[in-house]
């Protein structure tokens, strides 16, 4: 008897997509520190100060860096916490993670341009523009599964499917709030990810 959680035709199993989103995710985050790119060798002068001066023009690069890393770990963990509660899964539901997984990966090359970028508000854009994917694209994978308790238990409870459905959406709310932001003019609008915490006991306190 074939396992319940295969895709009919692609012979995927729940295990092989946890896998996979497991991977790609530990992958993006190791990648973020690629980065904080030094200057060439070449240029590098053996001094107390010119390495001081080189971490301070790094500052951008590690803000960068440190906001992706805890977010996408967030994002991560919140991966994990929605694919427990799916049961089985579908053709549909496959392509929703990958899609998850596209923005992910893309993930780090937005860290590296925003902090190449620090006084220009399109380096600040970028970054926020691929949170935003990320959060919508979960988003959309758990209403999917969710909805009419497709993917799900029809046992599993509706405040929970609606506590997780707000809380996808915290990441790209405040990510909308940055590119508003960074279209003034602005160049450090990425420091609105600092609210998170703020933002995500409010939404939990609400929902409960």
């Amino acid at each position: 008897m074939s396992d319940e959680n295969e895709v009919e035709g692609l012979f995927l199993t729940k295990g092989r997509l946890e896998g996979l989103s497991d991977g790609i995710f530990a992958f993006a985050m190791t990648l973020l520190v690629v980065g904080l790119d030094l200057p060439d060798k070449s240029t590098i002068v053996q001094s107390t100060g010119y390495a001081m001066d080189t971490l301070v023009s790094l500052e951008s690069d590690f803000l960068h860096y440190i906001l992706a890393f805890l977010i996408l770990g967030a994002f991560w963990l919140s991966h994990h916490t929605q694919l427990h509660s799916v049961k089985r899964i579908d053709k549909m539901y496959v392509w929703l993670n990958l899609s998850v997984l596209l923005f992910v990966a893309l993930l780090p090359f937005s860290t590296s341009f925003s902090g190449d970028f620090p006084k220009v508000p399109v380096g600040a854009m970028v970054f926020e523009a691929s949170l935003f994917a990320i959060g919508i694209a979960m988003f959309c994978q758990w209403l999917y599964a969710t909805q009419g308790h497709r993917l799900v238990e029809p046992t599993l409870d509706e405040g929970y499917i609606r506590y997780i459905r707000i809380s996808n959406l915290v990441v790209p709310f405040v990510s909308v709030v940055g590119i508003i932001i960074a279209l003034t003019g602005v160049t450090w609008s990425s420091v609105v990810y600092l609210t998170l915490p703020i933002v995500g006991y409010v939404v939990y306190r609400l929902a409960r």
